[in-house]
C-alpha cells in the first residue's frame, strides 16, 4: 500500500468534495450519534499551493475520523478580490463548519461575521483577522519567532561579513508574513555589521520582487543577504541575483517548503528555507472546528512551530515530514 494519498482538493481553484469513511447521509456526527455527518468547507489562501495542500491533508486526516465531510475551494491567487467571493458561496451552502486562510485581517471580517451570524463555526488556519473574536479558534505558525530563526540563520550564513540585507514581503496586511519580517527585523539589526535596509513589497508578483532585488543590487553594491517572507519572492530574487552572477555573493533564506523551493536548495540558489508545520495546522484547526461543533473545549490560540531546512540537513526524516507537499500521509 502507497504510505501516501494524493490530495487532489488543493490542486484547483474550482469546487471539490473529499468523500471520506462513513460519510453518506446520514452516517453519524463526530459523536456518532444518528445526526448527518458534519460539512466542513475549506478555504486556503490560494490554489496549487502544497503548504496549503499539506494544510488539506491534516483537515482531511481529522475529518475521515470524525465521519465527516470536507469540501475544498481555494482562490486563483492571495487576495482578498478572489477569496471573498468563494467565501460568500461556501456560505450559501450552509456547512457546519469553515476553516479559512484569510488572504487579508481587514477584508475578510465582514464576510466571516455574516459565517458566523449563520450558525456557521469558523476557525482561522495560518493566517488571522485583526479582530479575531468571532473565530472559535486561530491556528498558525508563531510567525514573528520564525522570522528571528530566519535571521539567526542568515547571521550564520554570513559568518561574520558586513553588508546590506535586504526583506522581500508579499504585502501588507496579510498577518503571517507581516509577522516574519518584525521577528526578521528585530533580530537582524543586532546583528553586528549588518545595514539593514527594511522591507519592501511584491504585491505577490514574481516579477516586482525581481525588479526589487534588481534595484538593491544596484543602489547597494555591498548587498550580501535577502531575507524572502515567500515562495513567490524567493523566485524573484533568485532570477535576479543569477542575473546580476551574484547567486554566489548574496545569501537568500526564504520561506518556501513547496517542491520548487527545496530544489533551490539543492540547486544552491538558497541558503535555506524555513519550513513550518501546516500538516499539524490543518490537524489542529479541524480538531477544533470539531470541538466546537461538539459543545467541547476550544483552544483559543494555537501556534506551531518551524524547523530550518538547509543543504545539510535537508535529508533528515526530522525535516523531511515537514516539506510541503499534496500527497497524504496514510492513515
Amino acid at each position: 500500500m502507497n504510505r501516501y494519498r494524493k490530495v487532489t482538493v488543493a490542486l484547483a481553484a474550482t469546487a471539490f468534495v473529499v468523500g471520506l469513511a462513513g460519510c453518506s447521509s446520514g452516517g453519524g456526527d463526530a459523536s456518532g450519534g444518528g445526526q448527518d455527518a458534519y460539512k466542513i468547507a475549506l478555504i486556503p489562501g490560494v490554489a496549487n499551493d502544497a503548504y496549503y495542500g499539506s494544510v488539506a491533508c491534516g483537515v482531511q486526516s481529522v475529518a475521515e475520523k470524525n465521519g465527516a465531510t470536507v469540501d475544498v475551494q481555494a482562490p486563483n491567487s492571495f487576495s482578498p478580490t478572489d477569496q471573498i467571493p468563494i467565501l460568500q458561496s461556501v456560505i450559501a451552502t450552509n456547512p457546519d463548519a469553515i476553516i479559512i486562510a484569510p488572504t487579508d485581517s481587514k477584508a475578510l471580517y465582514a464576510p466571516l461575521r455574516e459565517a458566523v451570524d449563520a450558525g456557521i463555526k469558523v476557525v482561522l488556519v495560518d493566517t488571522t483577522l485583526d479582530d479575531p473574536s468571532i473565530a472559535e479558534s486561530e491556528v498558525s505558525s508563531d510567525n514573528e519567532e520564525a522570522g528571528k530563526v530566519a535571521a539567526d540563520t542568515l547571521a550564520e550564513a554570513l559568518g561574520g561579513q558586513s553588508g546590506s540585507v535586504i526583506t522581500v514581503n508579499l504585502t501588507a496586511g496579510v498577518t503571517t508574513t507581516d509577522a516574519r519580517e518584525k521577528g526578521f527585523a528585530d533580530a537582524i539589526s543586532s546583528v553586528d555589521g549588518v545595514d539593514y535596509l527594511g522591507q519592501q513589497y511584491s504585491n505577490n508578483s514574481v516579477q516586482t520582487a525581481e525588479s526589487i532585488i534588481s534595484a538593491a543590487i544596484a543602489a547597494n553594491p555591498d548587498l550580501v543577504g535577502v531575507f524572502s517572507t515567500a515562495a513567490f519572492n524567493t523566485e524573484g530574487a533568485v532570477a535576479a541575483l543569477k542575473s546580476a552572477a551574484m547567486q554566489n555573493t548574496v545569501k537568500v533564506v526564504g520561506f518556501n517548503a513547496n517542491p520548487p523551493g527545496i530544489e533551490q536548495i539543492r540547486n544552491g540558489d538558497v541558503f535555506a528555507q524555513v519550513v513550518l508545520k501546516p500538516y499539524d495546522e490543518g490537524v489542529q484547526a479541524a480538531e477544533q472546528a470539531f470541538n466546537a461543533l461538539n459543545g467541547d473545549q476550544v483552544e483559543k490560540v494555537i501556534t506551531t512551530g518551524a524547523v530550518v531546512a538547509t543543504a545539510d540537513n535537508l535529508d533528515d526524516p526530522e525535516v523531511q515530514k515537514y516539506l510541503y507537499s499534496f500527497d497524504c500521509p496514510a492513515s
